[in-house]
């Protein structure tokens, strides 16, 4: 128990910098992603959100960075197969959440656009990746 203790003491005099608590960032910079991700998660964000986080356009004025990465099938078979009876996801998405200086993971999640009731009546894409995406992230903030 006294080693448990004094490492306690010497993580906190060394200054180990604890991670920031999710909930409490309320600016984030979104950074710029393949297949326009970045601009859908930006207006998901302000919708989902509706105002408890701020989507900042410089880098230097938030608490958290989002980085991530996109993928779409192109062509007509998948959008059949993927789109309309959805057996696959036609686009996909994963995000992580950074600290301000980019060096400490907060939070990371994927997700598909695969419906599997209505497939061709909902929306699909980068914007249904990024709804969901935006989803996972307020449910983990405590939203």
């Amino acid at each position: 128990m006294r080693k448990f203790f004094g490492a306690l003491l010497l993580a906190s005099t060394l200054g180990f910098a604890q991670q920031p608590n999710l909930h409490s960032i309320t600016k984030i910079f979104i950074d710029k992603m393949p297949n326009n991700l970045d601009q859908y998660i930006r207006a998901e964000m302000v919708k989902q959100f509706k105002g408890k986080v701020t989507v900042v356009l410089d880098a230097k004025d938030a608490e958290a960075i989002m980085t991530g990465v996109s993928d779409e099938e192109k062509g007509t078979g998948a959008k059949i197969t993927g789109r309309y009876l959805g057996l696959h996801d036609v686009a996909s998405g994963s995000v992580s959440l950074l600290d301000k200086e980019g060096k400490t993971l907060l939070w990371s999640d994927e997700a598909g656009d695969r419906s599997l009731m209505f497939g061709a009546l909902r929306r699909g894409g980068e914007r249904k990746v990024a709804d969901r995406l935006v989803g996972k992230l307020k449910k983990a903030m405590g939203y």
